[in-house]
């Protein structure tokens, strides 16, 4: 990776949530990781050796993206705009990040849906390779990318941590098989 693209600062903070410790790092371009379930000490080692920059904790700074995961885990709509500031991954992955960000709140979409809207209808593959290197899970929604057959696929952080996720969409929670059956998945 090239350290260069971290000239500037780098911000973190800790947020408590269902899932565990959510790390989020920032700079001044936008959110750029969000990295559950470490100690701080290492996640601050991963942030180093992934941007060459050691960030430093500041909490008015992420006082924004915090709200919002509050808001999000208590199940309330929301749709996080950003600024994001994508320093890892190749052209083709930032595209499907930046695809995933038009999957509404309490909806699922499939794998060839997000290659269907990327004009690349045999990416499956590589759009779920793509999807287990976001930087910004939750936030940039991977978990809401599912099977054209309506079962979930994979999860970076494990399947049951993506049925939490889709649990916290008040649409899920009754009952996840509903949810599928509920939902037309596109």
């Amino acid at each position: 990776m090239d350290n260069k693209k971290y000239v500037s600062e780098l911000f973190y903070d800790c947020f408590d949530s269902p899932l565990g410790p959510l790390w989020l790092v920032a700079g001044k371009r936008g959110l750029s990781f969000l990295i559950r379930g470490k100690e701080e000490d290492v996640f601050l080692a991963e942030i180093k050796r992934r941007t060459g920059v050691s960030p430093q904790k500041k909490l008015n700074q992420m006082s924004r993206w915090r709200a919002a995961l509050v808001r999000y885990f208590s199940g309330e709509a929301i749709t996080f705009d950003g600024p994001f500031s994508f320093s890892e991954g190749t052209p083709f992955q930032q595209k499907v990040w930046q695809t995933l960000l038009k999957i509404p709140y309490g909806s699922v979409r499939s794998y060839q849906w997000v290659g269907d809207q990327l004009g690349m209808k045999r990416a499956g593959r590589a759009i779920g390779n793509a999807c287990g290197k976001n930087p910004i899970p939750v936030i940039i929604p991977c978990h809401r990318v599912v099977r054209q057959n309506g079962t979930l696929g994979g999860y970076t952080g494990g399947i049951e941590i993506k049925k939490k996720l889709l649990g916290c969409h008040p649409e899920t929670r009754p009952s996840f098989i509903s949810f599928f059956r509920k939902w037309r998945i596109k």
